[in-house]
């Protein structure tokens, strides 16, 4: 048997220094030569084997071979090799040129690849490659470095060492390699077979699933592996699943990002003296963090006996580190004749291969660690034919789930009943609606909005560039993938049953998980709430009768003659009956079909409205209870609410309450002079109906907007019955059904905002992505403002320890270079711009005429729908006017039809119609806007998932920060100065310090620089200026962090003077003497030192005299030191010890958390709240107001007649915030000011509400203007007066 120090022996000597540095205890460890690698004994024998890292030098870039070159020259284009042009560059990173050019020959000599096109230019070129190729002169591999023949990579030299060491294993030796791509495995086995010095080695490569799913060929397989007919295979990562005997050596050649992988590839070497091999590549950080994932403390063990009794036993609650993105053989196009689900809204699909290692991640993601649980995988032989076998296997799900268990179709092999059970199970999940969305893997990565955002012209007046309109491909993937069944969405306002009934939403694939929302409406705000069933299978008449229903609804609230055939429809409605005090638990979500009143629907679906049978009203004890008046009997037309039936009125009273019939006898004679066409009534004493006018479709997604505008008529009280009609759906439904627009927009943006979240790994919650991307021009409930604070603080910290490790030896001004070509918002827009990020921003307001559902046009008027019964027209002035046009098109309908797009010369109707319809598919956006919404989405990842979430989510956004992978890469890539360089410590100053910041220095000689000056002689290349750069940085970040978790609401302006407020520099010099930190500074000036001398002496004084003030006029301590102008070197020396404190924890935030909440957050919240901000209440309101975009905000004084005191309101949008009394003018003012910013401290969202100035026609230089007149008129004492805006 080998040793593994024959394994030692074979390798070269001489790597990459950087894989010499220490790596965190339990983690990997590379040595700076392969002749020391580490064998790491494992602490399970049983389980884990022997594992030793092969470090190799990087690739040299390298372009095509010749061999390639000519061919491309050949095949223009490359649409007769397009393949195998892939498989060429592959194998040239992964192996070398010799592999490269093997990739043809194999082409030629055994797949005939290269085939012969119908036209005759193909056949042509076809010809040509072939014979190019076979009369190529074909190099065989060459590992030696020194010779000028050399033509394999260092990767696959280090390979080939290894491999050298397994010769003494002799007829013994079996081996197994894992690669990601099918090609790189065959032309590897090809070149091993041809090196001479391996000749005890027979190589076969694997690169599909046939020894899975066929029982023959995986029997010849695994025999000829034991027998050594092949002593040595090489897989893809597909097949690591494929039931094998164990083997001594597994080399995993490509890194994968897979704990699931690794543990696959420990149960191949559970044999004694087993060796599992990894090869790294040296200064790969992603390779390191892959290493790092299989530490012990990272990885447990269980999990290799799990895939070694594949799947039989039960899954412990330990989660799987997997990527999410799917390593693929070749591509895509190998496995289009495997079966697959697919992600409606991100895309991404789970293959039959992939479900597996899904549902083992799914499992552990809900086990309790209370519960043992059952074994997840059963797999049973079945009774088959006298030459076949049969295995089932039966997947037993966690509890919490809608199955308990999913037996999967018979296959030939257990491996592929394994496979096939798990697909089943995750489909089965995925329609029942129970199948986490974040189990799918990663589609394709965003393309580019543009190839260049230097090509967008921006426009001359704004600079703003326009980018197209993100619309979700939910639905047209919905149609496109849909089957048998259909996935019903409910959807309901919380507590608000009687007036609002819940519908139910019928989409041809499962909805993501929606969070609640709002809804607002006039001075209130209303949470709707929604819940998912089971799926159902509607047969075809009833399904009919939903398509029906749907157009009704649509066409009721749009008032158009809307239409869409079945196989478009996109999701159909149906009312829902549900029992009194029913909710999402106590219903039965799979019997929701039981709750449609199917009466109802088919009855909507053929008419819309019925006449009132008199007689019948009359005897009916309802009345006219959840129901719809129509004034006419015509489709189109003016809908109401019945209030009462009225009894003790007939047509022929005159209501005193209706101001309509006034200047009439009676209804009758009213309709005589008004009605066109009325020749009477058949009955005069017919009771009327009480009816209030129905509201229209709005904009219910912005706060601020109050009802919508409708002509001045005069209101319509009593409608008669005779000449009414009752409109087929009830009122209780047709109140939500004019919801919908708003209720579907919202889902949409969801559907948008999961897209999107797919390529942040999932990791940021949707609510706060949503906001992330909303632009405060869309007018929603929330916007980016507040992200992009916390964001932009992010950012500006990340990237000063990025500059700050990765530029060791430059000043602080170089440092405020480099990071300013990371955080600058050129930069952000263009790293947004390559990602694809500014399609998904919204920054226009919902538009509910430009509302269509998708696919549904609009269909010319029939006859019944305009036809109207003599007498029963109102009076002309009042028809509700329908649409002509032919065809409108949704945002996910069909193109508009050439005759529209001729006709748009002619009609300026039309020309405005389709800019409008751009308008709806584009969006204007400035350089600014998409980089604040980079920020707000760096702030939602923060508060989704901390420090290194966000730093992946950086990394995504493509920030320029290239040679770090995670937070720990800092502490092991930076370099601090040496303890002998600099100035030491003073007796007694380090315990001293730690006494005052309540934390220990883990290494005092970074506290001795941050508190050197620069004028000390000698010292002042170790001063304390790189810690100040990089501890003003991490204490802007926590002080925004900081009043985030103090005032959850308060507005981004308020937000931002808090914030400067803190981080001032007079504020900061303040809490270092207050603390006593500036006693410790080392410094050689005589000015210094008197500037510290007089500054506190006058601190002193101006505290006594704020704290005597604050006594006799009882208010809280302010802001004492405002009006002392500070030495700058006191705020210095509090970012220094912070920026030290960081670096002394290793890049870690303990140390600076300890002295924030002990020294700084005392102080900040006794002396800077808003209102204590200045000395000026007045100010700070106004500047508070205008920040937030506020134009309508007034301060109204008055003399009181009684007294000789003065009254002042601050009304803002006609509402008063607050009033205050004082014996002058301006002492109301403060008052009242003062007041008005505590009321918006306790309520953070009453501007919200309140305010909607935002984008309307005053200039922000109009509107500071006005601010600076009413602060001056303030501080002057204006008589009594008022002041507008």
């Amino acid at each position: 048997m080998i040793s593994l120090k024959r394994i030692r022996e074979s390798s070269n000597q001489g790597e990459d220094a950087d894989s010499s540095r220490p790596s965190k205890q339990g983690r990997w460890k590379e040595q700076t030569s392969a002749s020391q690698l580490v064998h790491r004994q494992p602490p399970t024998q049983k389980l884990r084997p022997s594992e030793v890292v092969i470090p190799y030098d990087p690739a040299y870039a390298k372009s095509d071979t010749r061999l390639t070159q000519q061919v491309r020259l050949l095949d223009v284009g490359g649409s007769i090799c397009r393949n195998l042009f892939r498989d060429a560059h592959h194998a040239l990173y992964e192996l070398g040129p010799c592999a490269s050019d093997l990739v043809w020959r194999r082409a030629i000599k055994e797949t005939g690849e290269i085939a012969e096109q119908d036209d005759d230019p193909m056949v042509q070129a076809a010809h040509d490659i072939r014979d190019l190729v076979k009369n190529w002169v074909f190099s065989m591999p060459n590992a030696n470095l020194s010779s000028r023949g050399y033509n394999v990579t260092p990767k696959f030299s280090k390979l080939i060492q290894v491999l050298k060491a397994c010769e003494a294993y002799g007829d013994d030796f079996r081996g197994i390699i894992f690669v990601q791509r099918g090609a790189v495995a065959t032309v590897m086995a090809d070149m091993l077979r041809t090196i001479t010095d391996l000749g005890f080695l027979r190589p076969v490569a694997l690169t599909n699933d046939l020894p899975v799913i066929d029982i023959h060929h995986q029997a010849c397989l695994s025999l000829s592996f034991e027998t050594g007919k092949y002593n040595l295979l090489v897989l893809t990562k597909s097949l690591e699943d494929l039931d094998l005997p164990p083997s001594l050596v597994v080399v995993r050649y490509d890194a994968f990002e897979s704990q699931l992988s690794y543990a696959y590839a420990c149960a191949r070497t559970r044999r004694p003296f087993g060796h599992l091999v990894h090869m790294v590549e040296n200064g790969n950080d992603t390779h390191r963090r892959t290493l790092s994932q299989f530490s012990e403390g990272a990885f447990n063990d269980r999990w290799i006996d799990i895939v070694i009794q594949n799947g039989g036993v039960s899954i412990p609650p330990i989660p799987l580190t997997e990527s999410r993105y799917p390593f693929r053989t070749d591509g895509e196009d190998d496995l289009r004749a495997e079966r697959y689900i697919e992600d409606p809204t991100a895309g991404g699909r789970l293959y039959e291969r992939d479900a597996i290692g899904t549902l083992y991640r799914l499992a552990a993601s809900m086990q309790k660690a209370s519960s043992p649980g059952k074994p997840l995988l059963v797999t049973t032989e079945g009774v088959g034919s006298q030459t076949l076998r049969e295995w089932t296997c039966t997947v037993t799900l966690p509890h919490g789930l809608p199955l308990d268990s999913v037996t999967g179709p018979t296959r030939l092999t257990p491996g592929h009943a394994r496979r096939s059970a798990a697909y089943e199970a995750c489909v089965q999940l995925f329609e029942h609606g129970a199948f986490d969305h974040r189990l799918f893997p990663a589609p394709q990565r965003l393309d580019p909005t543009t190839d260049d955002p230097a090509t967008l012209a921006p426009d001359k007046a704004s600079g703003n560039r326009c980018y197209p309109r993100k619309r979700t491909q939910f639905w047209t993937n919905s149609i496109r993938l849909s089957g048998h069944h259909l996935f019903p969405f409910v959807v309901y306002i919380e507590g608000r049953d009687a007036e609002y009934a819940p519908i139910l939403l019928l989409t041809r694939q499962p909805l993501p998980q929606i969070p609640p929302f709002h809804l607002f409406f006039p001075g209130m705000s209303e949470t709707i709430r929604n819940f998912r069933g089971t799926p159902l299978v509607v047969e075809k008449q009833r399904l009919e009768a939903l398509r029906l229903f749907t157009v009704r609804i649509y066409r009721a609230i749009s008032n158009k003659p809307l239409d869409c055939p079945t196989e478009k429809m996109a999701y159909m409605f149906a009312p829902l009956k549900l029992p009194e005090q029913a909710n999402s638990q106590s219903i039965d979500s799979g019997h929701l079909l039981d709750y449609i009143p199917w009466d109802l629907v088919e009855l909507a679906g053929k008419e819309w409205m019925v006449k009132f049978d008199v007689d019948e009203l009359r005897s009916s004890s309802e009345g006219v209870h959840d129901i719809v008046v129509q004034d006419r009997l015509v489709e189109f037309t003016r809908r109401y609410y019945a209030a009462h039936l009225r009894r003790d009125l007939t047509p022929l009273s005159k209501p005193d309450d209706s101001p309509r019939e006034a200047e009439y006898a009676n209804l009758v004679e009213y309709c005589k002079a008004r009605r066109k066409g009325f020749e009477g009534l058949l009955d005069y004493t017919q009771p009327l109906i009480e009816v209030s006018k129905a509201a229209i479709v709005g904009n219910h997604l912005n706060p601020s907007l109050g009802p919508v505008t409708e002509p001045v008529k005069v209101a319509v009280k009593y409608l008669i019955p005779e000449l009414s009609a009752k409109f087929t759906i009830p009122a209780s439904t047709f109140r939500t059904a004019l919801l919908l627009p708003s209720i579907t927009r919202r889902i949409e943006d969801f559907l948008i905002v999961h897209e999107l979240n797919a390529t942040f790994n999932h990791s940021i919650h949707e609510d706060l992505l949503l906001a992330a991307i909303s632009a405060p021009s869309a007018g929603f409930e929330v916007d980016y403002e507040r992200l992009e604070l916390f964001g932009d603080a992010f950012l500006k910290y990340l990237a000063s320890v990025y500059v700050f490790v990765t530029n060791p030896a430059q000043h602080e001004g170089a440092l405020h270079t480099a990071r300013q070509r990371i955080i600058s918002n050129k930069v952000l827009m263009q790293s947004a711009d390559r990602m694809g990020l500014p399609q998904y921003v919204q920054s226009k307001p919902f538009s509910h005429k430009l509302w269509n559902p998708p696919y549904f046009t609009v269909d010319s008027l029939p006859p019944s729908s305009n036809a109207e019964p003599a007498g029963s027209g109102d009076e002309t002035s009042i028809a509700v006017e329908i649409p002509q046009t032919q065809q409108s098109a949704s945002h996910n309908g069909p193109d508009v039809p050439s005759n529209e797009l001729l006709s748009e010369i002619a009609d300026p109707q039309v020309r405005k119609k389709k800019k409008s319809r751009d308008d709806h598919m584009t969006q204007w956006l400035g350089d600014k806007t998409i980089a604040d919404v980079a920020e707000a989405i760096l702030g939602a990842a923060y508060l989704s998932g901390g420090r290194d979430n966000a730093l992946q989510v950086a990394r995504s956004l493509q920030v320029p920060i290239p040679l770090i992978q995670q937070w720990y890469d800092f502490r092991r890539k930076a370099l601090a100065p040496p303890s002998t360089v600099t100035m030491p410590l003073r007796q007694g100053t380090k315990e001293a310090v730690e006494a005052i910041i309540g934390h220990e220095f883990r290494h005092p000689h970074l506290l001795a620089q941050a508190l050197t000056h620069a004028s000390i002689e000698g010292y002042d290349a170790t001063c304390y200026e790189r810690l100040e750069f990089l501890g003003d940085a991490i204490l802007d970040f926590m002080v925004v962090r900081h009043i985030f978790g103090r005032n959850d609401n308060l507005s981004p302006g308020a937000m931002t003077m808090l914030k400067g407020a803190m981080v001032s520099n007079s504020t900061l010099a303040a809490v270092c003497v207050s603390c006593g930190l500036h006693k410790h500074l080392h410094f050689d000036s005589y000015t210094l030192a008197t500037s510290f001398e007089s500054y506190a002496q006058q601190l002193i004084l101006k505290q006594q005299q704020q704290e005597t003030d604050a006594a006799t006029e009882d208010t809280g301590p302010g802001q004492y030191w405002l009006n002392v102008e500070p030495p700058k070197a006191l705020s210095d020396i509090v970012e220094s010890v912070i920026g030290a404190l960081y670096v002394s924890d290793g890049f870690t935030s303990t140390g600076t958390e300890a002295f924030f909440n002990k020294v700084l957050k005392p102080f900040y919240d006794r002396h800077i709240t808003l209102k204590t901000l200045s000395h000026h209440p007045t100010k700070v309101l106004f500047e508070l107001l205008q920040s937030h975009g506020c134009q309508q905000f007034e301060l109204v004084k008055e003399r009181c007649d009684s007294t000789q005191e003065a009254r002042c309101d601050c009304v803002i949008h006609q509402v008063t915030l607050a009033s205050a009394v004082g014996g002058t003018a301006q002492a109301a003012g403060r008052a009242v000011c003062m007041l008005a910013l505590d009321a918006l401290q306790g309520d953070p969202t009453f501007l919200s509400r309140t305010c909607d100035c935002r984008g309307s026609w005053q200039s922000h230089k109009g509107s500071r203007a006005l601010v600076e007149k009413m602060e001056i008129a303030e501080e002057e004492s204006v008589p009594i007066s008022t002041m507008y805006l």
